[in-house]
């Protein structure tokens, strides 16, 4: 039975505000740590950007168009926390880092996957390594297909992003 829709979007709401409230933790986590991006790795991520300003073509239009819309029924059935994720909720374990830093990495490196030396580069700011990053990758990429309160919560964190956090100086 699909959840209430009055339920469903204080779940959305709630799940809205913890985003916001982790990227903004994590950003200062990670300036603590003396981590972040560079002038230089800012420059990079920009050039990169307007290189591949959008996705690659689909090899199979329908099959994409097709589980698009499994995503799309699944959204409309999913269960939301009402109040949030619970932080030892284990659909939030790291595997290779945590899902806001997957986030933030997602956000630096754009269309450009397959630019090695710039997922490098966006890997070592955020202070992780390439295997970890391939490990998220593949961790959270097919749960984002099939858990959409995972999926809304990853959505938020990366729409929350703004700007890159800059290596302090």
């Amino acid at each position: 039975m699909p959840q209430d829709p009055a339920a469903m979007g204080r779940a959305i709401q709630a799940i809205m505000a913890q985003a916001g409230a982790w990227v903004t933790q994590y950003k200062a986590d990670l300036a603590a740590r003396g981590l972040g991006f560079t002038p230089d790795d800012l420059t990079a991520v920009a050039a990169s950007a307007t290189a591949h300003p959008t996705p690659p073509a689909a090899a199979d239009p329908a099959a994409e168009a097709a589980e698009m819309e499994q995503v799309r029924q699944a959204a409309l059935t999913a269960e939301y926390p009402e109040t949030g994720f619970a932080p030892d909720d284990p659909r939030l374990a790291p595997v290779g880092m945590p899902l806001v830093t997957y986030a933030i990495a997602a956000k630096a490196v754009g269309w450009a996957n397959g630019d090695d030396a710039l997922v490098q580069r966006v890997v070592t700011a955020l202070g992780h390594t390439r295997e970890d990053y391939d490990a998220a990758g593949a961790h959270w990429t097919p749960l984002l297909k099939t858990d959409m309160a995972v999926a809304t919560l990853y959505g938020q964190l990366f729409a929350n992003v703004g700007e890159l956090p800059a290596r302090p100086a």
